[in-house]
């Protein structure tokens, strides 16, 4: 199992779609610049529960894994979202970045505060894409506005 699978703690889909509600994602150009992002973070009170930083093939796992258990309904899901260019397809970029070196920071971010505490930490290390997953929409941080 992925380190973001263990992370995430199987609250990374949604009919069939990555989509980890209550979660920062930073894609950050390097796994050296994401680890320092990460350590930041821990300097600004967020725990080892709460911000993880791994190397971008940890995503491309998460998503094979997915993929893997998700059947019919989710592949369906999926390509639909990839048309409406939504969720599927911010993951595409993301994969994309990661095959060409970049890392992955995620931070839960149960509340508003926390949310702009850890943008504030991460802003700081130039991300090439960020995002917070809210309950009912994506909040575009950093990277595809």
């Amino acid at each position: 199992m992925s380190r973001l699978a263990t992370f995430f703690d199987g609250a990374d889909t949604h009919l069939g779609v990555f989509y980890p509600t209550h979660y920062l994602i930073a894609i950050l150009p390097s796994l050296e610049q994401a680890l320092a992002a990460e350590q930041k973070l821990r300097e600004a009170g967020f725990s080892g529960d709460e911000a993880i930083a791994v190397p971008g093939e940890d995503l491309g796992e998460l998503v094979r894994e997915e993929a893997e258990h998700g059947g019919i309904h989710a592949y369906l899901m999926k390509e639909f979202s990839r048309f409406l260019h939504t969720e599927a397809a911010y993951t595409d970029l993301d994969l994309k970045q990661t095959r060409r070196g970049a890392a992955v920071v995620a931070v839960h971010c149960l509340d508003e505060q926390s949310k702009d505490s850890a943008w504030n930490v991460l802003r700081a290390s130039h991300p090439l894409a960020a995002r917070y997953y809210a309950a009912g929409a994506i909040e575009h941080l950093a990277g595809e506005a």
